[in-house]
Order: C-alpha cells, then structure tokens, then sequence
C-alpha cells in the first residue's frame, strides 16, 4: 500500500464528529503526504510526580479524602508514588504519548511551545500541576484548554475522575477561569483513534473537589478526622488493597495481603 493512500485509510478510520478530531485527522493525513518532518524530537515530563506539598489535580482530585489527610499530615509521612516497574513504565509511556500529541500540535500551528506543559500554583486552593496544553487555536475560531488522555481503549463517555481533574485545570491552570475545553482522547492501539468530550465548567464538581480539599487542611490542623468520609472504601477492594493508609487506617489492612 503507498503511503498516500495509508495515511489516507487512518483519516478514515478516525472519521467522528467534534471540534478538533476532523481537523486532526485532515491534518494528520495532508501532513503525511509529504509535508511531516523526516524527524522530530519529543520530551517526556515527569514534573507532577515530584512531591511539593500541594494537591495535584492528576493524582488527588479523586482521592477518598481520609487518604489525603494520611499522605499530607506531617506526622505519617506518607507519599503516592510509583512503587513497581509496571507503574513507573505507565507513567513513561503516558509521557511519550502526551509529548507525541503535543509536538505534532506544534508542527501543526494549533499551539506553541510556550502553552504545553505550563505549570501553574494557586496559594487560595493549594493546587499546583502542569495543563497539558493550556491554548489551542482552533479552526472555527475558538482558543481552548485540551487535556490529553492515552488509554487502551476510547470510552463513550469521559470518567468522572478525569472530569475532577480538568474542571481545576479549566479553574485555575490557565490564565483566567474557562467556561469549556476539550478533553482527547487517544487509542494506543492500533488503529489509534481519537474522541473528543467538549467539557463545560461545572461549579457543583469544582465545590466538591475543593471542599474536599478544605476539609482535609482543617483536619490536620486540628488532628480530628471525624470531619472526613468514612469509610473510603470497602474492605479489601482493590482501592483498599493500592490504598497508602492501610496500614494504619481504621478500617485495618486488607485481608487479602495475608492469602
């Protein structure tokens, strides 16, 4: 097959409706017909992995809240991090496909290297992360926030995790607040799809998540946890078993370790 047509039959087999996808594909393939560079470089970032002290959008916006309260009161000590090769290697390959996506946006003339990766600290939250691509300049005119997903599989509808995480991205990772931005989606498998999920500022999730956050500060300020859900989980399910406080919880160790 010539690599015309290849790049032609991986347009369409992306074909779907939505604000950035159709362009993509068009693009992907014009720009695969002779115009994409022999070589490009990428970069993988592992910034948010690096413990500062501040809630992190990725990591913490879905975390049951007496989990919080154990990594960040400074009498445990506890920290989330990558404890096996099967994590760390997650972690690498979902940096190569994000910077992957990032560099072809560059080329592309969607965004700039100066609105990738962009770090960003709310004082008044106490949230620090990096937004994926903080501005993308769409054909019909718009400027949004994109937050890249890599997954094996592309999902009917974004999970409400991925949704906490970029409400705070849309709330206080960019230059003012957003009304709406784009959630992508990319398929590591082959044929590597896209999907898009246009997502709009919701004040209910935002509420939520930082109240959340709120009443863990104020737990450790006074060392009651009876301000905090309980229990988190059930007892010995897999957010149990994966949980940093199990040890000292309450709730007690999962069975399940002694099989």
């Amino acid at each position: 097959m010539a690599k015309e047509s290849k790049f032609r039959t991986m347009a369409e087999s992306n074909k779907e409706e939505g604000l950035l996808v159709p362009y993509l594909n068009q693009e992907i393939t014009r720009l695969g017909e002779g115009v994409w560079p022999e070589e490009y470089s990428i970069k993988l970032y592992n910034k948010e992995r690096i413990w500062d002290g501040y809630f992190h959008p990725s990591v913490h916006a879905d975390a049951a809240e007496l989990a919080l309260y154990y990594e960040f009161h400074p009498d445990f000590n506890l920290r989330v991090g990558p404890s096996n090769i099967d994590k760390i290697m997650t972690f690498q390959v979902g940096s190569a496909y994000h910077s992957l996506l990032q560099s072809m946006f560059i080329h592309m003339g969607l965004t700039t290297e100066e609105e990738v990766e962009v770090g960003f600290t709310d004082e008044e939250r106490w949230v620090s992360g990096h937004i994926d691509i903080r501005k993308i300049w769409l054909p019909n005119g718009e400027v949004l926030p994109v937050e890249i997903k890599s997954t094996g599989y592309l999902p009917k509808e974004p999970p409400a995790a991925y949704i906490k995480q970029f409400q705070i991205y849309m709330d206080v990772g960019c230059e003012e607040p957003q009304e709406k931005g784009i959630m992508l989606f990319l398929a590591k498998t082959y044929p590597h799809k896209f999907r898009e999920f246009i997502i709009y500022r919701d004040e209910k999730v935002l509420d939520e998540v930082y109240g959340k956050f709120d009443r863990v500060w104020e737990a450790i300020g006074t060392n009651n946890i009876d301000m905090l859900e309980f229990p988190c989980h059930e007892k010995d399910s897999k957010d149990h078993l994966y949980c940093i406080a199990n040890k000292i919880c309450k709730l007690g160790p999962p069975s399940t370790e002694n099989k």
